[in-house]
């Protein structure tokens, strides 16, 4: 569901160039429950076409049922600051990347993975604005040809924040120079609620070894009206340079004892091949300690 890399970017970035008070922790952790895992927008399915092959056949969402999230982090009052964040997948990454070699494989329900980011950098301020520079790594526990880097630069004022976040290596969910830009405001509320709203952009390198127009295992080039992705090639779209990716608005709310709870409804936009995705309606339930 809930974009917890969203809602950290936001933190992160709002926090930017700020000190934090003397006896704030310097550590800090969180476990979460969410309705669905949707990564960057993708509510319907990764591919060229509708409808989508669905978690059954390692496409989107992440997780099409409620999942399990975790993570803690590091603020330094230098401005330095790493963390760790993890989330339960519906299907294999590890099936899915072995899938490119042998396309016979079928049962991506098989030794399902677990998303992990580890992410560090600095927050630093020139006069009213913030600014982050970062690098994002990603490991999958159960994953083959999806661990890369990710790079961060953003930007804040006020309440609003820019972010760009752009891979370095190609990977069966992305390409290499793919870059995600995001575009954030948080405010709060009465009754200690916090509303927020990210619009999520992409620009995208069209080829890369797991997605294009060119099955790089054989070096076949797709036939016309079909594109490339991971395991063969397939009937819709083709690739596109970049788009609007999503409009999430939610909000979020403590409930005491550590506890808090919160709704996000999700505007879809298009995935990297112009298919439009869903829009949806998403809930967590989170403990901080």
């Amino acid at each position: 569901m809930y974009d917890k890399k969203i809602a950290l970017a936001i933190a992160t970035l709002l926090l930017a160039g700020t000190a934090q008070a003397d006896d704030a922790p310097a550590f800090t952790g969180h476990v979460d429950l969410v309705s669905k895992y949707i990564l960057r927008g993708v509510s319907s399915t990764y591919g060229p076409g509708l409808p989508g092959l669905g978690n059954a056949g390692a496409d989107a969402p992440e997780s099409d049922q409620p999942a399990l999230q975790w993570g803690v982090d590091w603020n330094d009052p230098s401005g330095f600051f790493l963390g760790y964040w993890a989330s339960q997948i519906n299907y294999s990454y590890k099936r899915l990347g072995e899938s490119y070699a042998d396309r016979s494989i079928a049962d991506f329900q098989h030794k399902k993975s677990i998303e992990n980011d580890f992410y560090g950098g600095y927050n630093g301020k020139v006069g009213d604005i913030g600014y982050t520079v970062g690098l994002t790594g990603y490991y999958y526990v159960n994953g083959e040809h999806a661990n890369a880097f990710e790079t961060k630069l953003g930007a804040s004022y006020g309440p609003f924040s820019v972010t760009a976040q752009t891979l370095l290596k190609d990977v069966v969910w992305g390409n290499r120079g793919d870059t995600y830009w995001t575009l954030a405001a948080s405010q709060p509320l009465p009754h200690d609620i916090t509303l927020s709203a990210t619009l999520g952009f992409y620009t995208y390198h069209k080829e890369g070894r797991y997605l294009g127009t060119v099955d790089t295992l054989t070096g076949t080039r797709c036939a016309a009206g079909t594109s490339f992705i991971v395991n063969g090639c397939f009937a819709g779209g083709a690739p596109s340079s970049g788009g609007w990716r999503h409009l999430t608005v939610g909000f979020t709310q403590p409930l005491g004892a550590g506890f808090t709870w919160g709704l996000q409804g999700l505007l879809g936009g298009d995935n990297r091949y112009g298919v439009k995705q869903g829009n949806r309606l998403l809930a967590t339930l989170g403990y901080a300690f």
